[in-house]
């Protein structure tokens, strides 16, 4: 299953956010679960929130929301949402790196 986390930064935290940003990449490096691709937006627009995205292979979303809630920057409270979802992609050219699971 291909699963997606889509999260928002807390710009409140960016202090906190610079400060765990080694552990988070570690943490994501170290995973035990499938990342096909993770990393933050580009620089928001004025008055708007960073996002971040980690599209990754799992078995079960249950599987996932345990990987996210260890990561560092979910415990510590730098992204204000987190959110958790199955996806099923049908076209594109990175379609072909999934396992045929659908």
């Amino acid at each position: 299953m291909i699963v997606v986390r889509y999260a928002v930064c807390d710009p409140g935290r960016a202090a906190e956010r610079s400060r765990l940003i080694e552990e988070h990449k570690a943490y994501l490096r170290g995973a035990a679960i499938r990342i096909m691709l993770s990393g933050p937006s580009a620089p928001p627009a004025e008055g708007r929130a960073s996002t971040a995205v980690v599209i990754a292979e799992v078995e079960t979303l249950a599987e996932f929301e345990a990987f996210s809630a260890g990561d560092p920057f979910v415990g510590s409270g730098v992204y204000t949402r987190v959110d958790l979802f199955e996806w099923r992609p049908t076209f594109g050219i990175l379609r072909e790196s999934f396992r045929p699971a659908f």
